[in-house]
């Protein structure tokens, strides 16, 4: 749906027509601008718990350009998890491992003061990255090894979970959420819970308000258990090698 089309349905359909549901002098105490206001938050909490907007086609937050030698890159702000990344000029995604086991490390040394020495000069050749790992806390990716020259003519295409990057708003009236079209009736039910949950409105209104929050709140959930359950994965069983020992 179109952002005109949730503020009619949301003033007209669930606030009943403002003008004569809501108290006051003015006939638009809930403009459009609050309205959308309230879509846009209504978005962005449902992204952020459940998950629902995932990006895997060119974007700006799916789309970083190697450098060579440079082995951190920031992550777009809208990016919440980082599913998958691979180069581009390959099928085949890159490995994900923790941050621990991305960190570049001491190699064996005859001497064991010189291994345990951190100002012992350690280096680490450049090369085509095969595995990453992110930091969603300040938001970066951290690809090895290094990327060597004709690496850094490849971009890193990433499968990210993010938040929305175009905020719902009235004046593009004819722009659509970013989150999928099954969750924009759900935008409209907060904004009318929010439109509701005012002091001016009287007990009965407040009360109808709540009951549109509390809707929501569930469909949120609802959502999350959908793509827990799409997103698990089958038992695997391995046979010939330890638990957790690559091949």
């Amino acid at each position: 749906m179109k952002t005109s089309e949730l503020l009619r349905y949301v003033a007209k359909d669930l606030l009943d027509d403002r003008v004569d549901m809501l108290s006051g002098e003015s006939d638009e105490l809930v403009s459009d601008t609050t309205i959308a206001r309230h879509l846009a938050e209504a978005e962005r909490i449902l992204c952020r718990r459940a998950w629902v907007l995932e990006d895997v086609g060119p974007s700006l937050a799916t789309r970083i350009q190697l450098v060579e030698g440079k082995m951190e890159y920031p992550l777009h702000k809208s990016t919440l998890f980082v599913k998958a990344a691979r180069l581009s000029d390959s099928d085949i995604d890159l490995r994900r491992v923790g941050y621990e086991d991305n960190r570049s490390r001491y190699g064996f040394e005859a001497s064991a003061s010189a291994h345990f020495d951190v100002n012992a000069p350690s280096s680490e050749n450049p090369g085509r990255p095969s595995r990453f790992s992110t930091d969603i806390g300040y938001r970066a990716i951290r690809v090895r090894m290094k990327p060597d020259a004709a690496s850094a003519l490849l971009k890193l295409h990433l499968v990210v979970v993010r938040m929305p990057i175009n905020t719902i708003s009235a004046t593009t009236p004819d722009a659509e959420p970013e989150c999928p079209e099954e969750f924009h009736m759900d935008l409209a039910t907060y904004a009318a819970g929010k439109c509701l949950n005012v002091a001016n409105v009287d007990a009965a209104l407040r009360s109808l308000g709540k009951s549109y929050l509390e809707e929501f709140n569930g469909r949120v959930l609802e959502a999350k258990r959908d793509r827990q359950r799409l997103q698990q994965s089958q038992p695997q069983h391995r046979f010939g090698s330890w638990v957790g020992r690559d091949n």
